[in-house]
């Protein structure tokens, strides 16, 4: 990491007509570098929102999966009871015919 110019502050900017090329090379960097930074914690907290983002949408899935889940079972239950309910009708039907 390089040193930067305790001349160089927010408040306080250095005068770069008094700086050796050296010194504006490394203020360079140091402003290059603590923009580095700032991305990297910028791109840290977007991964991390993410994952937080597919977190909920996976229990979101869950959760329909269950629900979708269960209404299946209760379509399963209500078919066979309407098949049961034609197999009743049709030997009714029968029955009638042979009287």
């Amino acid at each position: 990491m390089v040193t930067i110019s305790t001349a160089d502050t927010p408040i306080s900017l250095a005068d770069l007509s008094k700086m050796s090329e050296k010194e504006r090379n490394d203020l360079l960097i140091g402003i290059r570098e603590r923009r580095l930074r700032s991305v990297k914690i910028y791109e840290e907290l977007s991964l991390m929102k993410a994952e937080a983002r597919k977190e909920q949408l996976e229990e979101q899935l869950n959760k329909a999966l269950e629900m979708f889940n269960k209404d299946l079972v209760r379509v399963d239950k209500a078919l066979a009871s309407l098949d049961n309910r034609a197999v009743k009708l049709r030997s009714i039907e029968l029955e009638i015919e042979q009287l």
